[in-house]
């Protein structure tokens, strides 16, 4: 088990974008940011599940990648950032030697690209959700995790091969 002095927090936004030319060169933004502790034995799928799980998106997305807001100068008491792209183990391993190189940047900040989840039918699985149809309306707004919202079309009957071969036989005009 790691100790205390090896475990560290990361910042994580996952709604942010990523602004590019300001004062401190990379910029991320995002209004509600998480903290997630790694360590120097944390791998990229260890942070993958924690982040998904930490924001309850189990399932329901996927990390495409995350970017890294890593530190190039220091001069005075201003810290120049760019930006590197995490995609693997070994690209973690570049925040961990970052960590130990620049100990005035405290928290290591990352950018998480969510994508939704694609079913092996090609749909995506964004609301997992049941949502009820309010009577006389064609949709209704479902309860998803993203700001986009969601809608799930009104229920369309159709009736059973089987069925329809009962229908014909002999009383077509009551039904």
């Amino acid at each position: 088990m790691a100790s205390e002095e090896e475990s560290f927090a990361v910042l994580v936004h996952h709604r942010g974008s990523i602004k590019r030319k300001t004062r401190s060169g990379v910029k991320f933004t995002d209004k509600n940011p998480l903290y997630i502790v790694v360590n120097r034995t944390t791998s990229y799928d260890d942070l993958v599940r924690a982040v998904l799980m930490k924001l309850g998106l189990e399932g329901a997305k996927r990390i495409k990648k995350f970017f890294y807001r890593i530190p190039v100068t220091i001069l005075h008491d201003t810290v120049k950032y760019d930006c590197l792209t995490i995609g693997s183990d070994e690209d973690l391993q570049v925040m961990f030697l970052c960590r130990r190189q620049f100990p005035e940047v405290r928290t290591p900040e990352l950018l998480a690209k969510l994508v939704d989840v694609v079913s092996s039918s090609g749909g995506s699985n964004r609301n997992t959700a049941n949502v009820a149809t309010a009577a006389g309306s064609s949709s209704m707004a479902a309860v998803a995790s993203s700001s986009v919202p969601v809608y799930e079309p009104a229920a369309q009957l159709v009736a059973s091969p089987s069925f329809a071969v009962d229908l014909n036989d002999g009383v077509r005009d009551e039904v």
